[in-house]
């Protein structure tokens, strides 16, 4: 092999007389080819041998890959598998092999581009397409490919692919495709990254599975179900609002005004539950003005009246909303996080001791707020004063 490379360099127009390979192929040992497909490999991956010379011997490496042998295979395939510049039909050629050569060649050649891993997820088998989920270098375009057309294990498989880049699109692709199936369902909702629209459509998806099943179990009233899955389906998506980034909020909360999901009761509830990050985005959306200057209205340098007309919100939930507001800026001036229980006390103790011109009538309404919408403590001693004061009236 070594005569025939040098002879060749020394005689370029003569080329590379493949023949003596093509004879050991034909006729020679089992022993021979072996150590014909180690010669082969070696000077397919040596980088100071032409590219003219290199070509002239690729039918002899695609001889020796289909060789009946499987050591002739196995030595060529493994003396392959660190060649960047590998030919497609040599590359494919391998990858056709039985898995137990054609796998881990897969998994390590550098050769594979990005149009060849297109067309191994198109042609290739489950097992070629899950090392191609798994590969460190997979591109957006077999990621796009994956999520779009191939399997679930396949794509079970990408997504502890630590590597591959899911972009919000491929999430929405598997959602769509896998949203009945449990085991994808609880892959995708412990991500971090899962976009919030998936999350929100989870819970309502939810709430209307629970709406269903009480219903039929005829466990409760029809007005009280309603209520219930209402509830449920709000607190969910408060949870996963507040739990967004804060650069996912606006599309959240937008795909929620287009839906006619951001509702008021939504937006006192987050109140309420001192979700103050969620209540400001809401604001900013309907108001249709910037999140700084919404914030500085919030924390009383501006009008907040102006805000919340602006904003469309009915007037009856107004002193709620602001002493929700109130009560978050006292929280970031004393710089503590107040628990949602904390902050529904702080919330009912502001609306009853702080504001003067908010007329003795509005007091049992906004409490009727809290107790509707706070969490369990506050909302328990809400119906607890909102029962005293009607007494007392």
């Amino acid at each position: 092999m070594q005569n025939a490379a040098t002879s060749a360099k020394q005689e370029p127009g003569l080329g590379l007389d493949i023949q003596i390979f093509m004879d050991v192929i034909s006729g020679g040992g089992a022993e021979q080819r072996i150590s014909l497909a180690r010669q082969i490999a070696a000077f397919l991956c040596d980088a100071e041998n032409p590219l003219s010379e290199r070509e002239q011997v690729l039918p002899v490496a695609m001889r020796l890959v289909a060789d009946e042998s499987a050591e002739v295979r196995q030595v060529l395939s493994e003396g392959l598998s660190k060649q960047a510049d590998l030919h497609a039909d040599l590359l494919f050629a391998i990858v056709s092999l039985e898995d137990e050569l054609a796998l881990p060649f897969l998994s390590q050649t550098p050769a594979l581009t990005r149009w060849h891993m297109l067309a191994v997820l198109r042609a290739g088998d489950e097992a070629r397409q899950a090392i191609v989920a798994l590969r460190s270098d997979i591109t957006a375009e077999a990621v796009d490919f994956i999520t779009t057309t191939l399997s679930l294990p396949v794509n079970a498989l990408l997504l502890e692919n630590t590597d591959a880049v899911i972009r919000p699109a491929n999430y929405d692709k598997l959602y769509l495709r896998f949203c009945d199936e449990k085991v994808m369902l609880d892959i995708l909702l412990a991500r971090p990254d899962l976009p919030p629209v998936i999350r929100i459509n989870q819970a309502r998806k939810s709430a209307g599975n629970l709406h269903a099943l009480v219903a039929s179990r005829g466990w409760l009233p029809a007005f009280e179900t309603v209520e219930l899955v209402t509830d449920a389906e709000e607190v969910a998506i408060i949870q996963v609002l507040a739990a967004a980034k804060p650069e996912d909020l606006p599309k959240a909360i937008t795909y929620l005004m287009d839906s006619e999901l951001l509702t008021p009761s939504l937006i006192v509830r987050a109140a309420c539950l001192g979700a103050m990050t969620v209540v400001a985005q809401c604001f900013a959306i309907l108001a249709d003005a910037p999140l700084w200057r919404v914030r500085e209205q919030m924390n009383g340098k501006g009008s907040f009246r102006s805000l919340h007309a602006k904003c469309g919100l009915p007037q009856t939930c107004y002193w709620t909303l602001r002493a929700a507001c109130d009560v978050a800026r006292d929280e970031g001036d004393a710089g503590v996080r107040l628990s949602p229980d904390d902050f529904g006390r702080k919330l009912i103790e502001t609306l009853l001791t702080r504001y003067e011109s908010m007329p003795v009538l509005e007091q049992p309404r906004n409490l009727d707020f809290v107790s509707r919408f706070a969490a369990d403590t506050a909302r328990h001693l809400a119906k607890r004063l909102k029962a005293d004061i009607q007494r007392a009236a």
